[in-house]
């Protein structure tokens, strides 16, 4: 997630913040070094990157959370204040196939779609809660269509400087604006 994105939470209190999708551990321990008095975890299905992740926060002395858990079915004790996720991107049968599992994983919807990304915030995400998800433009159309049909709404597309075409999507609630 780029500083123009989080500068939207700069002022805000603690949250409970969720990296959906949390991979090696890079945005939950960065936003741990940058926000220490939040309470962040981060989530994956792959077992080996989460034990990297963790890894990753002892090196850096951080006590952030991580989890292995498929986003399909993870329904949170307490919904999360933010959500952070760089979901995959890339539907089946488009774009070129790694070689490498875990990769392939991460990038195409193998493991989970839009659709069931938005499920999941729908069941994670607090009433008064914000989601920032970065897709690529080709794939606004689809989640803006896909929005409009849930109590979810895009508040804003914001660029991500250094990802060509790509945006951050500020989601919140409908009728829960800042």
């Amino acid at each position: 997630m780029t500083n123009t994105a989080l500068s939207l939470f700069a002022d805000c209190p603690p949250q409970q913040v969720l990296d959906l999708g949390t991979g090696c551990g890079i945005i939950a321990i960065s936003l741990a070094m940058a926000r220490p008095t939040w309470k962040i975890m981060g989530l994956d299905i792959q077992p080996h990157l989460i034990e990297l992740a963790k890894y990753n926060a002892e090196l850096c002395s951080l006590k952030t959370e991580f989890q292995v858990a498929d986003l399909c079915t993870f329904t949170a004790e307490t919904p999360y204040t933010l959500i952070l996720s760089n979901p995959p991107w890339q539907p089946l049968g488009r774009g070129k196939i790694s070689p490498y599992p875990a990769k392939y994983i991460s990038r195409f919807e193998v493991m989970c779609s839009m659709t069931d990304i938005l499920s999941f915030l729908k069941r994670n995400l607090a009433i008064e809660g914000d989601a920032l998800l970065l897709y690529p433009a080709f794939r606004i159309p689809e989640l803006q269509a896909l929005i409009s049909k849930s109590s979810l709404d895009i508040m804003d597309l914001i660029e991500c400087a250094g990802f060509r075409n790509h945006f951050i999507c500020h989601i919140h609630y409908k009728g829960h604006k800042k």
